[in-house]
C-alpha cells in the first residue's frame, strides 16, 4: 500500500531510515500507532498514524462472529490471527486493514508536507513488521484491547448451547384438525359422555362395500351376499385350504 500510493523518492527514503533502526518507541494505542523517528537533523520527529475503529455494536457482532466458529476462536486464543479473518469483517461491513493510505491520517512533526514524508514511511514499514510479528497488536489498533477479546471469546467457548427440552421433545404432537371439547357446566353433565360425531365419508364412495368370494376352479365370483355373516362367506375358503376330509373308521 505504501509502495502503491506513496511518493516514490520517500518512500524509499524511509525504507533506508527503517533499515537503518532509525525507528523508535513504537506504541499501538486504539485508533493510534506513534513511533519516533531520526532524521538528518539533530532530534526526532514524532509520527502518529491514526485508523477509524469500529464502535462497540460493531465489535459485539464481531465478537459473535469470531466466537461461533471454533476454528477462529482456537487459534486467536492461542495468539495465531488466521488470514480468514479479513473475510470475516468484510461479512459484517467493516476493514481489518486500510486499503490505501487515503484510510488512514499520517502527521509527523517534520517540516515536509509530502504524503507521506519519509519519517512517516519509515514508521510505517516498522508498524507492518511489528504486526506481521504479534498480529493481535492490529485488534488493539482498531480499538480493541486484546485481553477484553480474548476473554469474551474464552466465555463464548465456555457457554454451551442451550439444551433442548426433552419434555417438549417427547410430548405427542395435537392431532390435526381435532378440537378439544368444552368442559361441562355442572356436575351432573360431566357423567354424561357427548354424542360421538359422524364418520367422515368421502365424496363418491359407496355406502357399503360387498365381501365376495374368491374366484372358484372354474375362474367366476360367487354371487356378491352383504347380508350374510362373516363366518358363512369365510366357510367356502376354510374347506378347501383344509381340503377333503377323510372319512373317519367305523366304530369296532
Amino acid at each position: 500500500m505504501l509502495e502503491r500510493d506513496g511518493d516514490t523518492a520517500r518512500v524509499r527514503r524511509g525504507r533506508v531510515y527503517a533499515d537503518q533502526g532509525a525507528v523508535s518507541r513504537v506504541k499501538v494505542e486504539p485508533g493510534e500507532a506513534t513511533a519516533r523517528v531520526e532524521g538528518s537533523r539533530s532530534g526526532a520527529y514524532r509520527v502518529s498514524v491514526i485508523t477509524p475503529v469500529p464502535g462497540g455494536e460493531e465489535w459485539a457482532t464481531l465478537v459473535r462472529a469470531l466466537g461461533s466458529q471454533p476454528v477462529f476462536r482456537a487459534a486467536l486464543l492461542a495468539g495465531g490471527f488466521p488470514p480468514e479473518l479479513e473475510r470475516v469483517f468484510e461479512v459484517v461491513g467493516l476493514r481489518l486493514l486500510p486499503g490505501g493510505l487515503g484510510d488512514l491520517v499520517l502527521s509527523c512533526s517534520c517540516p515536509d508536507w509530502g504524503h507521506p514524508c519519509k519519517h512517516a514511511a519509515a514508521a510505517l514499514y516498522v508498524l507492518a513488521e511489528a504486526l506481521a510479528s504479534d498480529p493481535l497488536l492490529l485488534v488493539e489498533w482498531l480499538g480493541r484491547p486484546r485481553g477484553e477479546l480474548l476473554a469474551d471469546l474464552r466465555r463464548r467457548a465456555r457457554t454451551p448451547a442451550a439444551p433442548a427440552d426433552p419434555a417438549a421433545a417427547l410430548a405427542e404432537p395435537p392431532a390435526p384438525g381435532v378440537a378439544e371439547p368444552d368442559p361441562p357446566d355442572d356436575a351432573a353433565g360431566f357423567w354424561r359422555a357427548p354424542r360421538l360425531p359422524a364418520p367422515p365419508r368421502l365424496d363418491g364412495a359407496p355406502p357399503a362395500v360387498a365381501i365376495t368370494e374368491p374366484p372358484d376352479a372354474g375362474g367366476e365370483y360367487a354371487a356378491e351376499a352383504p347380508q350374510e355373516g362373516l363366518a358363512e362367506l369365510l366357510a367356502p375358503l376354510y374347506q378347501r385350504l383344509i381340503g377333503p376330509q377323510q372319512p373317519e373308521p367305523p366304530q369296532e
